[in-house]
């Protein structure tokens, strides 16, 4: 039982960090916004004006790392309470029979 509730714990941990991961992401880009160039054959490209330490916060792959974070300690966090939950079944059968 306490390893299931460690369980469900580093869940809860993992799915706070993405979401510090997403908190930064935002408010890299809300701090530094990101600037459209356009040439005349209407190819765009975009640029953010952040400094060069958080030019690697403010891309798509950083994003992405943040909620793959989010969802594995949402999917550890759901897995240990199905766990859980197959395991107080279990104890339910061996005291009825």
């Amino acid at each position: 039982m306490v390893l299931l509730e460690t369980l469900a714990k580093s869940g809860a941990i993992v799915s706070s960090a993405g979401v510090a991961l997403m908190v930064v992401f935002v408010i890299a880009l809300l701090s530094f916004p990101v600037i459209k160039n356009c040439d005349e054959s209407g190819r765009c490209s975009y640029r953010s004006t952040a400094p060069g330490e958080l030019q690697s916060v403010v891309q798509p792959s950083f994003l992405a790392i943040s909620l793959i974070t989010i969802s594995a300690g949402v999917v550890i966090l759901r897995f240990s309470r199905w766990l859980e939950s197959k395991k107080s079944e279990n104890d339910t059968k061996h005291y009825d029979t």
